[in-house]
This record gives C-alpha cells, sequence and structure tokens, in this order.
C-alpha cells in the first residue's frame, strides 16, 4: 500500500468517524436545543411580564397624584373666579359705569394677577363683545390697557359660548395658544379661558368676566415630572389628539399652529382608537406599551378631600368639559423596557448564548471521547505524515543552522525558491544565499542568536541560484545544547510584494503628483531632521508671478504643465543634496544645508536669471516666460524651527512680489 493509498484510507475512516459523531450529534442536539428553547422562552415570557407590571405599576402613584394635581389646580380656578364674580363692583360699573367700581375692578385683577402669577389677561367685556376693562400680565408687571387699544371680542369663540350661559353656568375654552390680533403670541403662550356671565340683582345678564388662565408653569411643572419617569416619554394630549405636551417639544400645538398637523394617531396609530374611547387602561403595541388615564380637569372626584372645593356653586357646561377631557400618556418603549431586562444585558445574552453553546460543547465532547481511543494510534500515524509534508510543502520556508550559520535542514518549499537541490544548501553557509547588503545583516542576526532566544522579522534579500533576488522575512529561535547556542530553528515568508508597495507607498506619500518633487509632508519631515544635524541652513520660498493669469487665459491644464516645468527647471539649477518642495499652488520652497546666506541669496538670483530665460511653450503655438519671486532666510539660531525661518522667508517673498517681482530678497 502506497502513502497516498494508506492516507486516503485513513481519511475514509477520518470522515467515517466524524460523520457518525455529527449524525449522532444533530439529533440528540436538535432535541436538547428544543427543550432549552421552550424553557428559555417560557421564562423570558414570564420575566418579562413582571418586568412590564413592575415598570407600569411605578408609574400609577404618579399618574394618581398627577391627574388629582390637574383637577386641584382647575377646581382652585373655579374658586377664584367664583369669588371675583361675588365682587358687587363689577354689576355696578356695568350699569352706571361708575369710575370708583372701574378702579375698584381694576385694583382686583391687578391683585389676582400679581398674587396668582396665573393670569396672563382679565377682561370685562358687555354684551356687545366690547371690552370695557382689560388687564394685561407680563413677568411680573401688569398694565391696565386704555380705552383706545381695547378690542371688540363679539366673534371669539368664548364670547360666542359664554353670552350663551345662564347665571352660575362657567364656559372653559380648550387649552391653546394665545392669539393677538389674529397671530400666535411669541413667545408661545397656552391658556385656558374661564368665562361666566355678571349679572345684576334682577338677574339680567350684563356683560361676562373673561379671565385667561396661563398653563405654562402648570405643563412645566408637568414636564418636569415627566423627566423622573422611567422613560421620560410622558405627554398630556388634548380632545382632538393633539399634544398640549409632549417630550419632542416640536410636536406640541398642532390645534394651534398651521406648520405642525403631527397628531399622537399620526405617530402611532395604532393605539389612539383605543387611548381615545376609553377612560384609562394599558395598551401593548408593537413600539412599547402605553399607561393613559383620562383626566377630566373638572371632575368633582376629589370632593371630600378639600373641604373648599365643597363651596363651589358654578357648574361647568358639557361643552366646557368635552373641550377639557384631557389624556394623560406614558409611554415606556420597548427600548426601555429591554434597558432594564436581564435578557437585553451582555450578561444575560451572554448565560443564553452559553447556554445553548454549552450545552452543544458537552454534548460533543462525550460523543467525541466516546470515538477517540479506538482512531488514537491511527490519528497518530496519519498526523506525523501530515506533519512531514506540511513541513516540506508549507507556504513558507524553513531551514535549521548550526552555530556557524551552516544549512542543517532545510524543506521543499525553500529549495523551490533558491532554486538549488538540497545536497546543493545542506553544510553550506547560508550567507552564501544572500546578496551583499544582506550578508552583513545576516552575521548580525546570528551574533544576536547568541543572545536572544529567538528573533522575528529580520528582512534578508536572497540571491537564488538564477541571480533572481527577493525579500524574505525571517524569524529564529535558538536551541541551548549545555546553556550554549547550538542550533537556529528558522522561519521565513517571501515579502517582496509587501517590500515593493511599501516602496511605492512612501513614494505616492512624500512626492507632489503634478511636478514628481517633494511635497508639504515630506519637506517638513526633511526640514526637522536636517535642523538637528546641520547648522547653516538656507530656505528659500518661490513663487511664481502672476500665475493666476496663466490659469485665465490658457486654462488649469496649462497651468499644471507650467508648474512641472518651474519644478523641471529648479531641478536643473540646485545641487542633488538640496531639498526642493510644491508647498502648494504656485508656491515652492528649497532647504539647503551646509549653505552660507550670502550664497544662498547668489543662488537665489541664479534662479530667477534662469527661469526668466527659460520659455515655456503653450500648447505648441507660442511661449510664455514666468518669472519668479524669491524670499531667502538663513538660520539665527541653533533652536530656531523650520516654521521661524519660513516665516522670514516669507516676509522677504513678500517684499520681493510688492517692490516689481522676478527678484530675491534676503531676510534680515
Amino acid at each position: 500500500m502506497t502513502l497516498t493509498q494508506f492516507s486516503a484510507e485513513l481519511q475514509t475512516k477520518k470522515e467515517a468517524f466524524w460523520s457518525n459523531i455529527f449524525k449522532r450529534f444533530a439529533w440528540m442536539y436538535t432535541i436538547t436545543a428544543i427543550l432549552l428553547a421552550l424553557i428559555i422562552g417560557y421564562a423570558y415570557q414570564q420575566y418579562t411580564q413582571n418586568l412590564e407590571d413592575k415598570m407600569l405599576s411605578q408609574e400609577q402613584t404618579f399618574v394618581s397624584s398627577t391627574t388629582q394635581a390637574l383637577q386641584q389646580e382647575m377646581q382652585t380656578q373655579l374658586m377664584i373666579l367664583q369669588m371675583v364674580t361675588r365682587s358687587r363692583a363689577l354689576g355696578h360699573f356695568m350699569e352706571s359705569g361708575d369710575q370708583a367700581s372701574r378702579k375698584e375692578i381694576e385694583k382686583l385683577f391687578i391683585n389676582l394677577a400679581i398674587t396668582f402669577h396665573r393670569y396672563d389677561q382679565i377682561r370685562l367685556i358687555d354684551m356687545q363683545g366690547n371690552e370695557a376693562i382689560r388687564m394685561n400680565y407680563r413677568e411680573d408687571d401688569t398694565d391696565i390697557v386704555p380705552a383706545k387699544n381695547r378690542q371688540n371680542k363679539r366673534y371669539s369663540k368664548y364670547f360666542q359660548e359664554g353670552i350663551k350661559l345662564a347665571k352660575g353656568q362657567v364656559y372653559v375654552s380648550p387649552m391653546e395658544l394665545n392669539v393677538e390680533y389674529d397671530e400666535v403670541e411669541i413667545p408661545y403662550k397656552p391658556v385656558v379661558r374661564f368665562v361666566t356671565p355678571i349679572m345684576n340683582q334682577k338677574g339680567e345678564k350684563l356683560g361676562l368676566i373673561v379671565m385667561n388662565y396661563l398653563s405654562t408653569e402648570l405643563l412645566q411643572n408637568f414636564r418636569d415630572q415627566m423627566e423622573l419617569r422611567i422613560s421620560g416619554q410622558g405627554m398630556l394630549i388634548d380632545p382632538e389628539g393633539y399634544w398640549m405636551s409632549n417630550h419632542d417639544r416640536s410636536n406640541e400645538w398642532g390645534g394651534s399652529l398651521e406648520n405642525v398637523d403631527q397628531k399622537f394617531e399620526n405617530l402611532y396609530p395604532e393605539g389612539w382608537s383605543t387611548i381615545d374611547s376609553h377612560d384609562g387602561g394599558i395598551l401593548k403595541s408593537d413600539k412599547g406599551i402605553f399607561r393613559y388615564v383620562s383626566i377630566k380637569p373638572f371632575s368633582l372626584s376629589s370632593i371630600g378631600k378639600y373641604v373648599a372645593e365643597q363651596n363651589i356653586t358654578l357648574s361647568v357646561t358639557e361643552q366646557s368639559i368635552k373641550n377639557n377631557d384631557w389624556k394623560l400618556v406614558i409611554f415606556l418603549p420597548n427600548e426601555t423596557i429591554h434597558e432594564h431586562s436581564f435578557f437585553f444585558t451582555a450578561f444575560g445574552q451572554f448565560i443564553v448564548i452559553f447556554t445553548f453553546i454549552g450545552s452543544a460543547a458537552i454534548l460533543f465532547l462525550l460523543l467525541l471521547l466516546s470515538e477517540q481511543k479506538r482512531r488514537q494510534q491511527r490519528h497518530d500515524l496519519l498526523t506525523k505524515n501530515e506533519l512531514s509534508d506540511l513541513y516540506e510543502n508549507s507556504p513558507c520556508g524553513y531551514h535549521s543552522l548550526d552555530k556557524n550559520g551552516m544549512v542543517l535542514k532545510i524543506n521543499q518549499t525553500e529549495l523551490n525558491w533558491l532554486g538549488y537541490s538540497r545536497e546543493e544548501v545542506i553544510g553550506k553557509r547560508f550567507s552564501e544565499f544572500l546578496t551583499a547588503k544582506s550578508k552583513g545583516i545576516f552575521e548580525d542576526f546570528l551574533e544576536q542568536l547568541q543572545h536572544d532566544k529567538s528573533i522575528e522579522g529580520v528582512v534578508l534579500e536572497i540571491q537564488c541560484k538564477s541571480d533572481h533576488t527577493f525579500f524574505v522575512s525571517t524569524s529564529a529561535t535558538s536551541i541551548l545544547e549545555k546553556g550554549h547556542f547550538a542550533i537556529a530553528r528558522t522561519s521565513t515568508f517571501d515579502i517582496t510584494d509587501r517590500i515593493e508597495l511599501e516602496e511605492r507607498l512612501a513614494y505616492i506619500a512624500n512626492t507632489d503628483v503634478l511636478t514628481g518633487i517633494s511635497n508639504r509632508r515630506h519637506f517638513f519631515l526633511q526640514a526637522n531632521e536636517r535642523l538637528k544635524e546641520d547648522t547653516d541652513i538656507s530656505v528659500l520660498m518661490i513663487d511664481a508671478d502672476h500665475f493666476k493669469k496663466v490659469n485665465d487665459v490658457y486654462g488649469h491644464d496649462v497651468g499644471d504643465d507650467v508648474l512641472k516645468m518651474i519644478a523641471s527647471t529648479l531641478r536643473s539649477v540646485l545641487p542633488k543634496e538640496v531639498l526642493l518642495a510644491r508647498l502648494g499652488g504656485e508656491e515652492f520652497v528649497i532647504l539647503a544645508s551646509d549653505l552660507s546666506a550670502e550664497k544662498a541669496f547668489m543662488l537665489s538670483q541664479k534662479i530667477c536669471i534662469v527661469m526668466e530665460n527659460t520659455p515655456i511653450s503653450v500648447n505648441n503655438k507660442a511661449d510664455i516666460n514666468i518669472t519668479l519671486s524669491i524670499g531667502t532666510a538663513q538660520r539665527i539660531a541653533y533652536d530656531e524651527d523650520i516654521d521661524e525661518m519660513l516665516k522670514r522667508a516669507d516676509i522677504a517673498l513678500y517684499q520681493a512680489k510688492t517692490t516689481g517681482r522676478n527678484k530675491a530678497i534676503q531676510s534680515n
């Protein structure tokens, strides 16, 4: 039986071995995984339900307290309104126009505004809709509006509703943004208008009192409380489905603003029909859970807890109750629930995944061990053959060296690279297969192995039998014998492509694409290195005169050709050791070491002359002459950096350009 046939037989048995294991594993783990999934799924459902119940229960106290606070606030306004209507001055003034009564009413309105900070405006309106008295409240300041500025409110909704009221009835408008002269007032002022008639002793209606309840603080308190919630997504919604308060402020007041048409049902279409038609409850949706309740601000559900409320004799109309049938909605997004869920934490997910993987690993290990023993001996033999083949035909080269650098062993891959037979290599110094430049590197590498147990990444250039060369990265591990270096086991990787790529990338990184000279980055790198080593250093800042005109007249393609010609001309004038770079646009710079200030200036003058006398062909039809302006600077202190030198050279360049161009000027 040949080695190939033997290997094939072992492979067949190996495949049968794994096939048997995988078949048994497949049906056994399928059952195990299904049982685990059912158990974990049930645990997840129970846990999530308990978590949701817990999170919702945490909101219940807030919902109750908020509902009661809003009801109490509105009922307080009814008490204040009732108190105001009992003032005899109101009826007396409306009947007689008595000025003393006017003063008394104005004082009452001002005291109400200053005391409660809740009333944006208080009006006394006659039966024709004219404002008889109007008080405005702005930032702790009150203002009694003069007669010429008072308005007629005959066509306002609240007047139309108020004029229908009987004695003791109150019309309450929806909460909306205040409008002055047909424009929404800026900044926004959410108001609720309380309207009730003024009657004389005969029961005759004399007019209306209108109190604009400013809801800004009420809503802000609501928002502040919402920010303390688990999700922060608390909403107050009017009967039309518009937001009066929302965590996203841009969605608010759609009923008052023409540029906002967003309703609750637009964002949560699956929830509004249920929330709108029920007084309270919990609604689950694809996006999360809604905890909602109807807040009827004028409900008397709190009577008995607040004695003062029992004395309210005013009655709110049915329309008013409909106007203010608000909804308090707390939304728990799925993301918020997941943030608090153990199953969505990294540790929880790890536990779930580990449960499946761990059970699979344990089952697989048991199956593997059950088959392992009877295959061990043949497996060892196959492994030995595979290792031998792997060594000989590995993608990388292997060789062993003695302490003198002689080749003791080498694999077939490396022999193929070298082009030699095994007999031609064994017993030879490995340095014989290296280029002259790499021989010294190899000797240092061999010397270092006497002290270091391992060395990695030494780059050597291999000389093949065909005279072809390539680069390898060499790593070695030394083997000691009685404490002394004896053998080095070495691996080599062909890195020719990498070396070529590095050289290409270095060229791209350091070269100006257009002109082929150094770019700005390379210039500063080289300049900083030379400043550390050399003392006499000069900088020449060069700018092409009237270059913009070339681009404007001949086009940018010609401009690019001109820049190339300038770079070529400069390179022809300069010594090889001088660094020439393009900083950008038509600006060039030269860095010269071991050059005095006088010689640097003479060089700059020479450049100007050569460039002036070097015509540049344009479109093969005409020649143009480009002149240069140059500013030079000599290093004046050892600690002076390149930026400081360039600044001085740039100042000299500016002087050259402003005093006629086509010249060189030396900085002081």
